[in-house]
Formats: C-alpha cells, structure tokens, sequence
C-alpha cells in the first residue's frame, strides 16, 4: 500500500508539473498574440494553439487532483 501511495503521489506530482508547464507556455504564446508585428490569418492558428494548451493543461490539473484525493482517501 505505501508503494502505491508513493506512486500516486509521484504522479500527481508529474501532472501538476506537466499543466503548470502548458500553462506557462499558453500565456507565453498568448503575450506573443499581443504584439503587433503578427499577420492576423497566423493569430487564429496560434489562439487555437494556446486553447488545446490551456485545455490540456485543465486536465493535467484535474488528473493531479484525483490523486491527491485517492491519497487522502487511503490515509482514512
């Protein structure tokens, strides 16, 4: 049980670094949208880029959380 633990908790670790990373690079995309040196027919593509990113990122999140809470439901 303690090794499942541990690998729950390495998991949940690996998403909630794997999302803030995705994170990071939307809002870093997303700066870029804000200059104004861009063609505009090249922003849609990279403002769906950072939507898939943003998504991806929810659900690393979302998947962290549910290993946190199979953690706390095995220390009950």
């Amino acid at each position: 049980m303690e090794r499942q633990k541990r690998q729950w908790k390495e998991k949940a670790d690996d998403y909630k670094m794997f999302a803030g990373v995705l994170l990071a690079l939307s809002v870093f995309l997303y700066i870029g949208t804000l200059l104004p040196t861009m063609a505009p027919e090249k922003k849609v593509y990279l403002l769906c880029l950072i939507v898939i990113l943003l998504i991806g990122s929810f659900s690393f999140f979302r998947r962290a959380i549910q290993y946190i809470r199979l953690l706390r439901e095995a220390d009950e």
